[in-house]
């Protein structure tokens, strides 16, 4: 089944704030942080009709760099994940994609490895609570 997939904006701050709450309990981004981020970057959901899943996304000229994807919790396990990647690479083609991920969310790495991601580096003590990055990849289609 295909969801609507859309840009998110200023008036989707509030949904993304709460988002955040249930997605990243302790680890979710501040309101200035979003508001920031939708000021000099972009957004997108997805869902069919509410949005169930959202990427917080830089494009410059050449790549883009995933920031945050998340499902909310009723809607995890359905493949909503990889259904946004997909859409994002269709959005972006022929750019190059980015993101980390704690080494330690098995099923995160799995699922972005399933769509082209490959592992560039680890960056070890990256993250607040000590943990470590792992830097991924994914090349345009060609």
């Amino acid at each position: 089944m295909s969801h609507s997939f859309r840009r998110l904006g200023e008036a989707d701050l509030s949904l993304l704030l709460q988002w955040e709450s249930l997605c990243f309990p302790g680890e979710e981004w501040t309101e200035k942080m979003i508001q920031t981020h939708l000021e000099f970057h972009v957004a997108f959901g997805l869902g069919d009709p509410e949005t169930k899943c959202y990427a917080l996304v830089c494009e410059t000229p050449w790549e883009i760099e995933i920031f945050r994807i998340a499902t909310l919790p009723n809607y995890r396990k359905l493949g909503l994940a990889k259904e946004l990647l997909i859409a994002l690479f269709q959005e972006f083609p022929k750019k190059e994609f980015f993101l980390e991920v704690k080494e330690s969310n098995l099923a995160a790495i799995d699922l972005y490895q399933s769509v082209g991601f490959i592992e560039l580096e680890r960056r070890k003590k990256y993250y607040p609570d000590g943990s470590t990055a792992v830097l991924m990849k994914r090349n345009p289609s060609e």
